[in-house]
């Protein structure tokens, strides 16, 4: 493979272990509005089938609702990130450029990343900054140069159909929120199935 690279990481699910606390945050936040038709974790799930912010304005939630939800998920402690990922990123770092392209709050994952130590991430681009995540990864590919190889690294249905609309490959991780399976439906480039993999593929 090419060395020349622009790697690009989602966030939650693949650098950090949020779902749960995510999940509960959507839940809870939802049902104090009433709303707990759609106040389950499978409704949270599906609403990464495709864009997260497309998914609340598709389901009619009132934008006041959708930015308390953002709120609540800031609100919430900390996440542990999966087992070796800081070294990963900061191994990859050494010889590409590493970008975090997510739908969380840029200034919340920043936090986090410097809770934990984790170098190497050239910026942070958060779904504050902009909500596409196909428009933030043709972007990150503008500035870093469109001749480099451009990959996302991701764990969702929908998070590979916008990067694939954004023209990078897709590496799907099997430890992240939708699994292996569900992943798979959508046809990631590649797969890892355990965070030193992405030293091998990259």
């Amino acid at each position: 493979m090419p060395r020349d690279k622009l790697i690009m990481f989602d966030f939650d699910g693949v650098i950090a272990d949020s779902l749960d606390d995510q999940s509960r945050a959507f839940v809870d936040t939802l049902r104090s509005h009433g709303l707990d038709e759609l106040a389950t974790p499978s409704t949270f799930l599906d609403f990464t089938d495709t864009n997260w912010f497309d998914a609340l304005a598709e389901a009619g939630l009132p934008e006041a609702v959708a930015v308390e939800i953002e709120d609540a998920f800031g609100a919430v402690p900390s996440p542990d990130l999966f087992p070796e990922m800081a070294e990963v990123i900061e191994r990859l770092a050494a010889e590409h450029p590493v970008v975090v392209i997510t739908s969380s709050r840029t200034a919340d994952v920043e936090a986090i990343l410097d809770a934990h130590g984790v170098t190497g991430v050239s910026e942070v681009i958060g779904g504050d900054v902009e909500p596409s995540k196909t428009r933030k990864i043709r972007n990150a590919r503008q500035r870093y140069g469109e001749s480099r190889q451009a990959w996302y690294v991701c764990d969702t249905v929908g998070d590979v159909h916008e990067a694939r609309d954004a023209g990078a490959g897709t590496v799907g991780v099997a430890w992240g929120w939708h699994g292996e399976e569900r992943l798979l439906s959508a046809g990631p480039d590649l797969m890892a199935h355990h965070p030193d993999d992405l030293l091998d593929l990259f």
